[in-house]
Order: C-alpha cells, then sequence, then structure tokens
C-alpha cells in the first residue's frame, strides 16, 4: 500500500485573493509511490500524461498545498499501468482548458486509485466557465467539445460518471509494455509511453 496525495500549484498570483472563496486557476497532479504524475496538452496524437518528482511540477507554476487522498492497494507496477492505460484517453492533442484539462485528469486517477476524487474547488473556475460559456467574450474561452468530438476514445472522463480501475484492464504481468522517457527539461519529467516510442517533446499547457 502506498499513502496518494493530490498536489495543488497556483498558476497565478491573484488565487491569493480569491481562492478564500472556493476558486482559483490551479494546476494539480497526484503523487503515489514517490512519483507526480500529471496531464497537459502538445500538438501531437500520443500521450499527455507526464512524470515528475513529487511538488517539482514543470512550468511557472507555485506549490500551494499536498491533500492526502488516501492509501491505494495498487502495487507500482500497476500504478504505472493504470498511468500508462490512461494516457490513451488523455493525449496531448485532446486537452481542453475547461474539459480536458490537467485537473480533470488528476481527479480521475486519484479516483481510479482511492476511489475519491478530487476536491470539487480545484476545478471549480472551469466549470464555472462551461455552465456560463455562451455568456463569455469568444476571445477568453475555447469553444466547448462535443460528445462526438471523442468518439474514438474507449474510457469515459471522471466527469461522465467515472470508472474505476478495473475497467482499465490492468494486468502486471504486461507492466513491461510502459517506460519513462526523459525529457530535456529542467524539471525532470518524462512522458509516459510505451518503450518504442521516444518522444522529444515538452508539455505546453496545464
Amino acid at each position: 500500500m502506498s499513502p496518494v496525495f493530490l498536489n495543488v500549484y497556483d498558476l497565478t498570483p491573484n488565487n491569493y485573493y480569491v481562492a478564500w472563496c472556493g476558486i482559483g486557476v490551479f494546476h494539480a497532479g497526484v503523487d503515489v509511490y514517490g512519483t507526480e504524475y500529471a496531464y497537459g496538452g502538445h500538438e501531437y496524437d500520443c500521450t499527455g500524461v507526464f512524470a515528475t518528482s513529487p511538488r517539482d511540477a514543470p512550468g511557472q507554476v507555485v506549490f500551494r498545498e499536498s491533500i492526502y487522498m488516501g492509501e491505494t492497494n495498487f502495487s507500482p507496477a500497476e500504478v504505472q499501468q493504470l498511468v500508462y492505460k490512461m494516457g490513451e484517453a488523455y493525449r496531448g492533442n485532446k486537452y481542453h482548458l475547461l474539459q480536458r484539462n490537467c485537473n480533470n485528469f488528476a481527479s480521475d486517477l486519484a479516483y481510479q486509485l482511492v476511489g475519491k476524487p478530487a476536491p470539487s474547488w480545484i476545478n471549480r473556475l472551469a466549470s464555472v466557465a462551461i455552465m456560463l460559456h455562451c455568456l463569455l467574450p469568444v476571445s477568453w474561452v475555447p469553444p466547448l467539445q462535443s460528445p462526438s468530438d471523442d468518439k474514438a476514445d474507449t474510457k469515459r472522463l471522471l466527469t461522465d460518471g467515472g470508472l474505476r480501475s478495473d475497467d482499465f484492464n490492468i494486468d502486471v504481468s504486461t507492466n513491461n509494455n510502459m517506460a519513462f522517457s526523459p525529457l530535456s527539461a529542467p524539471c525532470q519529467s518524462s512522458i509516459v509511453c510505451p518503450p518504442s516510442a521516444s518522444p522529444s517533446l515538452l508539455v505546453s499547457r496545464s
């Protein structure tokens, strides 16, 4: 067993003024077995999931707090395979600022590991923007994705009801089908990918 933590970061100094009312612009990653897993966008049709050292997210972010989510019975190999399988749905070019972002991934992964999603406040601003989308200037928010945009995805996201980890067909006997490919980034992050792939791309959005 291992404790699971949700590491939350501020993406803007303005959070200092608004976080007290349960809203803000945050990045989040899931810390388990000494590795933090997160999701970001890029232009390629491959996983956008990446791994870093705990509390060391890439980019202009400031660590805010670590939230204890519970204990997972998954072994390190099972966690890695789960993350790899989730990367099939969380592809870099599928990133969406409001509907499929780093906080959606972190909440989904936490749910898979401990049966509990992330606190709603970490993604509340995106949820509000979705509800008020038609009232906001087009320059402020991206167009919303329709369900048909994700027909190729075989797994539903947590926001659509969610699936527990057993629905990702975890099979430890095949855990060698994944690897962590180091990136040339200061934070020493890595893309979670099959060993046959050698991505040299950096996460551009979170």
